[in-house]
């Protein structure tokens, strides 16, 4: 961890505020500091004094006011173990202003934390085979879910002659810009966009060219960077977790691994689909019937647009997916929320149970 945090860096600068040390607990002996890096049991933190690996107190993720697990970008509140200074231990996670969320992969739904505490996420996407709209809009989607800023930056610019044409199409869903890596092209705007005191991460899909972005931001080689395929030109996915690194501008970036694919985490009740969609939601507004399947049902605004050409069918499909899915999470994720509170209360009531037992035998 030396070789991301400069010495001497203040929690000003490493996004620390007023109203994060109204939460710090007065005489608690507690020390405020910002996960780095994540591992299975224990994580990253930087602190005033330096970097730090911290273990996890139970009671910390037990009751910590978030979801989807610690998260690089999370703060918290640590104390020293021992005479060791090197190693602290987490007692507490504070609440998080923004968060990228994503179900985790496999069957069950459950969030995950993707970066905690970011000011802006940049969508980063290529001009070469992973062009895709339709996954660009689940990446906004799901920022938005979390109030985050979304931006896009679209790599590997030098590889086609001109790329406005792509960066018109892609820049009409969030505000866009195109870059390279190898020639610099576009890196000192990129550069702007995150100044001293603003966090930011990187998310894509594998191979896109985030880790050679995030080596030519720092001005140095500290991801590694896969080799090209010669069939279809694409990076291999080379960056194995997330990791929060100081930019030589004082920025904090942080940097994550390629996701194969990403369905949103959405609230209950969220509306981000629909505003991610703003135009296809406008549309289904104006059909003849609330509940208009936009198939063949009289006065459907929504088949009028794609019968003319105003709507295009991939980006109706896309709202089409999204939103059914959005439908379908709704019963697993409050499956998930009574699990959790169950285990919740059935933890609290051990916790006072053993101090009971204590009490009366002493």
């Amino acid at each position: 961890m030396e070789r991301t945090l400069p010495e001497g860096i203040s929690l000003d600068e490493l996004g620390w505020s007023d109203e994060l040390a109204r939460l710090v607990p007065e005489g608690s002996g507690l020390s405020p500091a910002r996960v780095a890096s994540v591992y299975a049991a224990r994580v990253d933190v930087w602190t005033p004094e330096g970097p730090r690996l911290a273990s996890l107190r139970s009671r910390a993720l037990r009751d910590a006011p978030i979801v989807g697990g610690v998260a690089v970008g999370d703060w918290a509140l640590v104390a020293q173990t021992g005479a060791d200074t090197s190693e602290v231990v987490v007692e507490a996670i504070l609440p998080r202003r923004t968060v990228f969320l994503r179900q985790a992969a496999g069957e069950r739904a459950e969030p995950q934390a993707i970066a905690a505490n970011v000011d802006r996420v940049f969508v980063v996407t290529a001009v070469d085979g992973d062009f895709n709209l339709r996954r660009v809009e689940r990446y906004l989607v799901a920022i938005a879910s979390g109030g985050a800023e979304a931006q896009i930056v679209l790599t590997k610019s030098d590889l086609v002659p001109d790329v406005a044409p792509l960066l018109e199409r892609i820049g009409a869903l969030a505000p866009a810009f195109a870059t390279s890596a190898r020639s610099g092209h576009g890196v000192d705007e990129l550069v702007a966009r995150i100044p001293r005191g603003t966090t930011a991460t990187v998310v894509g899909s594998s191979g896109v060219g985030k880790s050679a972005l995030v080596n030519r931001l720092l001005g140095r080689d500290v991801q590694l960077e896969g080799a090209v395929r010669e069939h279809d030109g694409r990076g291999r996915h080379t960056t194995t977790r997330r990791e929060l690194f100081v930019l030589p501008g004082g920025g904090l970036l942080i940097d994550t691994p390629g996701m194969r694919e990403l369905k949103p985490w959405l609230p209950e009740g969220a509306h981000e689909v629909d505003d991610a969609f703003d135009d296809v939601a406008a549309l289904a507004e104006a059909c003849r019937y609330r509940d208009c399947g936009h198939a063949r049902e009289p006065g459907c605004a929504v088949r009028a647009a794609l019968e003319s050409g105003e709507l295009a069918a991939a980006r109706f499909e896309g709202w089409q997916k999204l939103s059914r899915e959005r439908t379908e999470l709704a019963p697993r994720q409050a499956t998930f929320a009574a699990v959790a509170e169950s285990r919740r209360r059935a933890r609290t009531a051990s916790v006072a149970l053993r101090k009971r037992l204590k009490d009366k035998g002493r």
